[in-house]
């Protein structure tokens, strides 16, 4: 059970039967329009290691190439059913993620660090997009440094939340980050999102060795848990999710120890709990603004 605000609660399993319905309507665009992806991260751990949903996850984590993740956002103008919203920044002004989204309209799954943005809040499973990078080298250090660094001053993310915080803390930092705040809050999102984006794609014109997922973030550990082989990505079986056949990696295991060690063994008890900290989930949404907690100031 997820506890959620004003003591109700909900059957975690009634958020993932949504997610396997949007996952679904995915699938089906991908396989007419001969779109490679995979079952990614989370997602394909609990494929391998319960043949479905991990019992406690709350999400659906998708990976594609940058180039069949930009042909399936183009496609999906004419093909995704219209219970659903690719949510992007170029289509949600507000969103946070460098990441695509597909939500379910009329549903809300509203998570608590993000509560006061006035964006689309549905239930929702993530695309994320790999792109090329070029580990060991002076350059591609400096990539994925670049990257990190500007996600961080880019962030607008419950900015008051973040500023009220460093007000509390003394020295050098705390000066730096309150003067990035207000003179990127000078500089429009859309600009942000869109040079951001520029980066990640940095060595996307050359045939590299490695693909990584950078929009998560790009920490050096992250960097190099989700880094995998070209070919890999083409390298795929089926493999069981919740009764249904959707793509992974043959190479799964190399994959799943990389990211997280022994996948097969459970973590302790106390940590097997939803990780994304949702506040409020509606299967049919009829919240009024009052309910959204809607700060419009905070993010331009």
């Amino acid at each position: 059970m997820i506890v959620l605000a004003r003591n109700e609660q909900c059957e975690i399993r009634e958020i993932q039967k949504v997610q396997l319905e949007i996952l679904l309507d995915f699938d089906r665009i991908c396989k007419k329009h001969n779109i490679k992806y995979q079952l990614f991260a989370g997602t394909l751990l609990g494929a391998i290691r319960h043949n479905g949903f991990i019992p406690w996850d709350d999400d659906i984590d998708l990976c594609l190439t940058r180039d069949e993740y930009n042909k399936f956002i183009e496609i999906s103008k004419q093909e995704l059913n219209k219970e659903y919203f690719l949510q992007t920044y170029d289509t949600d002004r507000y969103y946070y993620k460098q990441l695509a989204r597909i939500r379910k309209n009329n549903t809300l799954m509203l998570q608590d660090l993000y509560s006061g943005l006035d964006m689309h809040h549905g239930i929702c499973i993530s695309l994320m997009p790999l792109d090329n990078v070029v580990p060991g080298t002076l350059k591609g250090d400096f990539h994925r440094i670049l990257y990190q660094l500007l996600l961080n001053i880019f962030s607008r993310i419950n900015d008051t939340r973040s500023l009220d915080s460093c007000k509390k803390r003394t020295g050098f930092k705390k000066n730096a980050k309150i003067l990035l705040h207000y003179i990127f809050k000078i500089i429009p999102k859309k600009k942000t999102d869109s040079f951001h984006t520029k980066i990640a794609c940095m060595f996307n014109n050359k045939e590299t060795q490695y693909i990584t997922h950078l929009t998560n973030g790009a920490t050096k550990k992250r960097y190099y848990a989700y880094m995998m082989k070209r070919e890999e990505f083409y390298d795929v079986i089926e493999g069981d999710f919740e009764g249904y056949k959707f793509p992974i990696p043959r190479n799964y295991h190399y994959l799943l120890s990389n990211l997280y060690g022994d996948y097969m063994k459970l973590p302790p008890e106390e940590k097997q709990k939803p990780h994304h900290g949702v506040v409020k989930i509606s299967f049919n949404n009829n919240l009024d603004d009052s309910e959204k907690n809607i700060d419009r100031e905070e993010i331009k």
